[in-house]
Formats: C-alpha cells, sequence, structure tokens
C-alpha cells in the first residue's frame, strides 16, 4: 500500500470524523483497481469548501468556483472537491451554474465515462452506480447515459475517449462512439492548447495506434483536419511509435506540408518539427550524410529516420545514423583543434564572415577525412586559405 494512499485516508478519516461524507473518486479509483497506485489523488465530500477549509489549515481554494480547494495533510496536496451538480455548457467546455449537493450520486452522475465514476471510501469499499467495474474488467469505454449530452457538456471528453484507448487499451462502446460521431464537430468550441494537450496523451500512449484506429472511424478527423491524413495513414499502418514531434512531423508533411499558424505549439515544437520534416524531405530517396549528422545532431536524424521507417520501412537507417554519429571526428564546431578564436589570435583577419567561411572548411575537410582534427595541419591549411584570399585581393595571379 503507497504512503500516499494511506496518507489519503487520513483525509477522509478527518472529514468523517467531523460528520461529513468523503471518498477518493474517479481516475485514481480506476487505476487503484487496474493495480496502479497514482500520486494524483483526488476526493469528493460533502463538505463545502469553508468547511474543508476549517478542518484542515494552509488550504488552498484553488478551483474555489467549481468547490475545489487543495489540501495539504503531511506536505502532501489532495484536491478536494464538494459533491456538485452543474447545468448549462453553453461554451461545451464549462458549466455555466455549480451547484452543492450533499448528494455522493448527484456527484457521480455528472462525470464522463463509467470508468470514472467509482468512487471508494476510507475502508476500501467502492461505489459504483453505472457498471464501471465490469467495464474495467472487460476494457469498455462507455459515457454515462446519454453520450451525446455527456460530450455536448464538455466536447473535450471526445478527445479523452481515445486518450483511454490509447493509455488502457480500451475500445470504445458502439453507442458512445456513435456520440463522438455526432458531436465531432463540437471539437471546434476547444481550444488549441486543450487539443494538442489530448494528442500529446494519445500519441505517448502504449496503445496509440489502437486509438488511432478508432479515430479515423468517429468523424473527429474531419475537424483535426491538419493530422487527418496522418493519423488515417497510422491506422492503417499499424503499431509504430513515434514522439508527439514525430508524429506532427508525419501528419503535416502528409496533410499541406505545412505546420499549422494556428496551433499553439512552442517555439521549441514549432523548431523542432519542422528540422524534422526538412530532413525528412531530403532523405526521402537518400541516405542520411555524414554532414546532415553533424549538422543536426543524433537526436534529430533519428527523428526524421522514424518518420521516414514509418512511411516506409526499408528506408529504415538507424543503424547507419548511429554508425555515423559514432565514427565522427567532431561533433560541435568547438571540438575543432583549430578555430575561429586562433584565426583571431594568429592571422590579421577580423571578418566574422571571412573567418566563419574558413571554419565551415575546416569542418568539412575534417568530417569527411581529407585532414585530420590536428592544430598544425588546420592552421596550415586556414593560413594558406588566407594567403589566397591576398592574393586574389592584391590582383596577383
Amino acid at each position: 500500500m503507497s504512503e500516499y494512499l494511506e496518507i489519503g485516508r487520513k483525509v477522509l478519516a478527518r472529514l468523517n470524523e467531523n460528520g461529513h461524507l468523503a471518498y477518493f473518486v474517479g481516475g485514481f479509483v480506476r487505476d487503484f483497481l487496474l493495480g496502479t497506485v497514482s500520486s494524483d489523488i483526488d476526493v469528493a465530500t460533502s463538505a463545502t469548501p469553508a468547511e474543508v477549509t476549517r478542518l484542515f489549515p494552509g488550504t488552498k481554494a484553488t478551483g474555489i468556483r467549481f468547490g475545489t480547494v487543495t489540501v495539504f495533510l503531511d506536505d502532501r496536496p489532495f484536491e478536494v472537491t464538494t459533491f456538485r451538480s452543474e447545468g448549462g455548457y453553453a461554451d461545451a467546455r464549462h458549466p455555466d451554474a455549480v451547484g452543492f449537493v450533499d448528494s455522493l450520486a448527484e456527484d457521480l452522475k455528472r462525470r464522463d465515462f463509467t470508468v470514472n465514476a467509482l468512487a471508494m471510501d476510507a475502508a476500501g469499499t467502492i461505489r459504483d452506480d453505472f457498471g464501471g467495474k465490469a467495464d474495467l474488467e472487460h476494457g469498455i469505454l462507455r459515457a454515462i447515459g446519454d453520450p451525446r449530452k455527456r460530450f455536448a457538456e464538455d466536447a473535450l471528453r471526445i478527445l479523452r475517449a481515445f486518450r483511454f484507448v490509447a493509455k488502457l487499451d480500451f475500445t470504445i462502446e458502439p453507442d458512445t462512439l456513435a456520440g463522438i460521431r455526432e458531436s465531432a464537430d463540437l471539437l471546434e468550441k476547444v481550444s488549441s492548447e486543450r487539443v494538442l494537450q489530448e494528442l500529446k496523451y494519445i500519441v505517448r500512449g502504449p496503445h496509440a495506434d489502437k486509438a488511432y484506429a478508432a479515430m479515423a472511424v468517429s468523424g473527429v478527423l474531419d475537424i483535426l483536419r491538419p493530422i487527418a491524413a496522418g493519423v488515417r495513414f497510422l491506422a492503417a499502418r499499424g503499431p509504430v511509435k513515434l514522439s508527439f514531434e514525430e508524429f506532427a512531423a508525419l501528419c503535416f508533411s502528409l496533410g499541406d506540408g505545412s505546420i499549422p499558424a494556428d496551433w499553439r505549439l512552442s517555439n521549441r515544437e514549432r523548431q523542432t518539427i519542422a528540422r524534422i520534416m526538412d530532413l525528412v524531405d531530403v532523405t526521402a530517396a537518400d541516405p542520411f550524410d555524414v554532414l546532415q549528422v553533424y549538422v543536426n545532431g543524433l537526436d534529430l536524424c533519428l527523428a526524421a529516420n522514424a518518420v521516414n521507417a514509418s512511411l516506409d520501412p526499408a528506408r529504415d537507417q538507424e543503424a547507419a545514423i548511429r554508425g555515423i554519429h559514432e565514427a565522427l571526428p567532431i561533433r560541435r564546431v568547438c571540438d575543432l583543434a583549430f578555430k575561429g578564436d586562433d584565426i583571431l589570435r594568429d592571422t590579421p583577419l577580423t571578418d566574422a564572415r571571412v573567418i566563419g567561411g574558413i571554419v565551415d572548411e575546416l569542418v568539412d575537410l575534417v568530417l569527411h577525412g581529407r585532414l585530420k582534427n590536428e592544430y598544425g595541419p588546420l592552421r596550415e591549411h586556414a593560413l594558406g586559405m588566407i594567403r589566397r584570399m591576398g592574393e586574389r585581393h592584391d590582383g596577383r595571379p
């Protein structure tokens, strides 16, 4: 039994001792029944936020509008939320009104899927109002009640369904999948940040290929157009493991070849995806060479190769890339035995562009084995280049 769970039970006990109902709820209970004890424990209680705050000094109001406060016990945080009901979802994401109730049943029925509507008390007794345990045992993802209503309340639940497929190897129950198909256009109301967050969970899941297959028949790709061609390809391709950046590069390459400007990618993500796409393009028919591996580094070349290999297993060059990288005589320009600082010190040159050109040639010669990475030979070659430049400038032959 995890220490975190034992501390969580103390939270429930303190609430119980003061006359309040309290349960572990949601994903924690689901994962507990699957044999995984996570460090993300949510508590639902009949106590109001004010009552919780009185019982737990140092509580923070982290979601007071929705009845949520974070309590700290033995230096561990626990999100504690008052039983609530919700009404109206004009933006298909957030309730227009939240009301506190004293019924666990009312609180559970507003949740998304049966496997996330399980509750557990301090003694370990499971409350299961919607058949979540049976669905968990059979690997079924089923919306609570009418799936169309659940998705109209929060369209992000559509993508969360695929996240659970990717993470837990679930199969989406037919009526729930039909509800996704009929509600897919609601994803237009979800911010690109939240869409990207869920996509990352899906791509990183151990069963991402199963999620892609479900997405391909669900109608969501009519809305998620930038990744549509890629997801359909991966659904037909079968199991392949890609990072999010590799996934995005593959999807955008199979799409219109551009990175969507309105997708809220970080600068690092956008730059990495663009570089992977460029490498995929230049290595589509030609092998990776020593200069590409030196300039881009091992990780980026392997990422581009992962995309190439996904598109065509015959294009897999991982062994060759690793061999090239292992054999590189230098891996950064500062590894040169004679470099820009030496040119500044030993010659009258000060023009950074001219010095950069000389250094580039030295790098190329070393990489291709035409010069050893030794101070003397590199200095001699650089000085020879400088003499020839001076001769041309003086007009001498």
